[in-house]
Parts: structure tokens; sequence; C-alpha cells
């Protein structure tokens, strides 16, 4: 943890899952509270290219963002969260909203 405040970082959907390990555990050893990669329809799936670094972390929590019931069912939301978490044994978090993207839901 850095000081008081909480940081987070968001990685870009166009990175590797390898890539993703490799910036995650690096985050994970400067304190950086959670890594988040968002959703986009034209690029890989967030919860697949987080599982390599819910395998090899131990701290830092993980997850997609924005997630939204209109581009993905619920019941398939919830059961890729589950596995996500199960992975990286507690760690996960989600953002879910609205269509309009990233920006606008945060």
């Amino acid at each position: 943890m850095l000081g008081s405040m909480r940081v987070d970082v968001i990685l870009s959907p166009d990175l590797s899952p390898g890539e993703i390990l490799e910036l995650g555990l690096l985050a994970e050893r400067y304190g950086i509270g959670a890594v988040w990669t968002s959703n986009y329809p034209s690029s890989r799936d967030p919860f697949i290219s987080l599982c390599p670094l819910a395998l090899a972390s131990s701290r830092i929590r993980l997850g997609p963002l924005v997630i939204t019931p209109y581009e993905l069912h619920p019941l398939k939301i919830a059961k890729a969260l589950g596995s996500l978490n199960e992975l990286c044994h507690g760690r996960a978090n989600i953002l879910i909203g609205g269509p309009t993207g990233v920006n606008a839901t945060m």
C-alpha cells in the first residue's frame, strides 16, 4: 500500500496475458492495490487475460472493468468471476456498468 492512499492501475485490453502477468507482478511488488483490464468487444477476454496473474500473484486484487449485462449474460459474468476468484483465492473484483464504456461508467 502506498501510505494511506490506495492506487489501482488499469491495463490496456490489447495486452497479452503474459504482458498482464509481467505488469501485474511488478504492480504487486510496488504495493499497487489492484490491477484492472478493460472489456472491449474487439479485445481479448478480460477474465481469461487475468488468469496467469491470478495464479502467480499473492496480494494484489484483480478484475475486469466495465462488464455490462447488455453484452454478457449475468450468469456467464457470475461464472467467469467465480472462476477467476477461485484462481486468485478471493482477490477478484469486478466493475459492472452500462453499455456506454469505461470512462462514462467510472
